[in-house]
C-alpha cells in the first residue's frame, strides 16, 4: 500500500499527509500477511522438492530393486495436504485463483470495490470457521491418539500444521476486504 501511495503521489494525485487509523491497520496487516504467506510458501516449495526425491527413490527402489520405500504413499498424501494449505494464501495474494468477473467488470470501480470487499468479508468469515474447525479436529485427533496407517505417525501434527496455512489464507481475505473498502472510499476515483 505504501508503494501504491507513492505511485499516486508521483502521478500527481492528492494524498493526505496523514494516514487514517484504518489505513495504518491495513498496512500492518499487509506486512504481517505477506511475511507469513511468504514463509509458508517457501516451506511448501521445500516440501515439494523433498517429495520429488522421495517419489523418485521409491520408483527406483520399486522397479529396479523390487523394494519400495515403506510409507511413500502415506507421506505423499500428508505432504500434499501441507503444501496445499501452505500455498493457499500466497495464491490469493497474487490473485492466482479463478475469478469470474464478466458482470462486475462492467460496474463502476467503487461498486466493484464494495462487492469485492463484501465477498472477501464473507470468505474471511467462512475461512475463520474452517480454521476453528481444523483446530478442533486437531484436538480430537490428539486426544484420540490417531496414527497414520503404515508409519504410525501422529496425525494431529499434520492437521495442526494445516491450521497455519488456513490461518494465513484467512488473513489474506481480511486484507483483501480492507484494501477493497479503502479503494471504495478514496476520493477522485469512479
Amino acid at each position: 500500500m505504501e508503494q501504491e501511495l507513492q505511485k499516486n503521489i508521483s502521478l500527481g494525485k492528492v494524498i493526505p499527509s496523514e494516514l487514517s487509523f484504518f489505513q495504518k491497520l491495513t498496512l500492518f496487516l499487509e506486512k504481517l500477511t505477506l511475511t507469513i504467506n511468504n514463509i509458508l510458501h517457501k516451506v511448501s516449495s521445500i516440501l515439494l522438492f523433498l517429495l520429488m526425491f522421495l517419489t523418485t527413490a521409491d520408483v527406483i527402489g520399486r522397479y529396479f530393486f523390487n523394494n519400495p520405500i515403506t510409507g511413500t504413499y502415506e507421506l505423499t498424501g500428508l505432504a500434499l495436504a501441507l503444501m496445499i494449505f501452505f500455498s493457499l494464501g500466497s495464491g490469493q495474494i497474487f490473485k492466482d485463483h479463478i475469478e469470474i468477473d464478466f458482470l462486475t467488470s462492467k460496474m463502476p470501480i467503487k461498486v466493484q470495490a464494495v462487492l469485492s470487499g463484501t465477498a472477501s468479508l464473507i470468505l474471511f468469515t467462512l475461512m475463520s470457521l474452517t480454521t476453528w474447525q481444523l483446530i478442533e479436529y486437531t484436538k480430537r485427533t490428539w486426544q484420540g491418539n490417531e496414527l497414520s496407517g503404515d508409519l504410525g505417525l501422529p496425525l494431529y501434527i499434520f492437521i495442526g500444521l494445516t491450521v497455519f496455512g488456513a490461518f494465513s489464507f484467512t488473513l489474506t481475505f481480511l486484507l483483501d476486504a480492507f484494501q477493497s473498502f479503502i479503494k471504495a472510499v478514496i476520493k477522485n476515483e469512479s
